[in-house]
């Protein structure tokens, strides 16, 4: 069970340094962080004690939160996006109104 909370950890962990990084390196983190996760699962599932194997809803709520991590990664970056669309979009106008004064 110990490996059950290594990976809430590493889930908590990686879900804060992600959301603190830049665009370009989210996307790159979140893939690593992504692949990190479904490894350490699969070799949990592997590994498991048979006579001791990983309650289904201990593994539910693994991947409910692996889910709902994947799903605030991909809205933190379609938010950054529309952050620097938005900029842009103010940068033109600015100095539109500035070449037409």
């Amino acid at each position: 069970m110990s490996s059950i909370s290594s990976l809430s950890s590493l889930l908590s962990t990686s879900s804060s340094a992600s959301t603190s990084s830049t665009s370009s390196t989210s996307s790159s983190s979140t893939s690593t962080t992504t692949a990190d996760f479904l490894s350490l699962l699969a070799t949990e599932l592997q590994n498991q004690d048979p006579t001791d194997p990983t309650d289904a809803s201990e593994l539910m709520s693994q991947m409910m939160s692996f889910a709902s991590f994947a799903q605030q990664t991909e809205m933190n970056s379609s938010l950054l996006s529309l952050q620097e669309s938005v900029s842009s979009i103010a940068e033109s106008l600015s100095s539109a109104t500035a070449s037409a004064a």
